[in-house]
């Protein structure tokens, strides 16, 4: 009796364990190809295969294998993320609009883009350094022989 017990209580461990990673897997694979993880735009699944499968396979092995853990911050995920992260759960990124005010406002203190001075006409010329007078010859240091 007490050996069903103990089969039934690993089998139930191990399920659980089961589908706790298996659901941790694809919440990770789904926030990659949508482009949730801070890495940019929307992704390819070969680009998933080649580069964070190994990655999210680890989480949730990990997660798998601590689920009485892992469960009930996967239900209140959200909550969590409030309270540890101090933020928002999803990406805070500034609207579109935002961000080109700023680009432009960038671009006028920096003179560059459409406020860049007319380009100069002719070729540059440095300064002299040696007290206004300018001579053809640069001078060398090399000693004759």
């Amino acid at each position: 009796m007490t050996v069903v017990l103990c089969l039934g209580v690993l089998v139930g461990y191990a399920l659980v364990a089961f589908l706790t990673a298996r659901s941790v897997f694809l919440r990770g694979r789904a926030a990659y190809l949508e482009g949730r993880t801070g890495s940019g735009g929307a992704h390819t699944v070969g680009a998933f295969e080649r580069q964070e499968r190994q990655q999210t396979e680890a989480v949730a092995l990990c997660a798998g294998a601590l689920w009485p853990a892992a469960v009930p911050l996967l239900l209140l995920r959200r909550a969590v993320a409030a309270l540890v992260l101090a933020r928002p759960a999803g990406p805070v990124r500034p609207a579109p609009g935002e961000v080109a005010e700023r680009i432009e406002e960038l671009e006028r203190a920096l003179r560059l883009g459409r406020h860049a001075a007319p380009p100069c006409s002719g070729p540059a010329r440095m300064p002299a350094r040696d007290g206004g007078r300018r001579t053809d010859e640069v001078p060398t240091t090399r000693r004759k022989s």
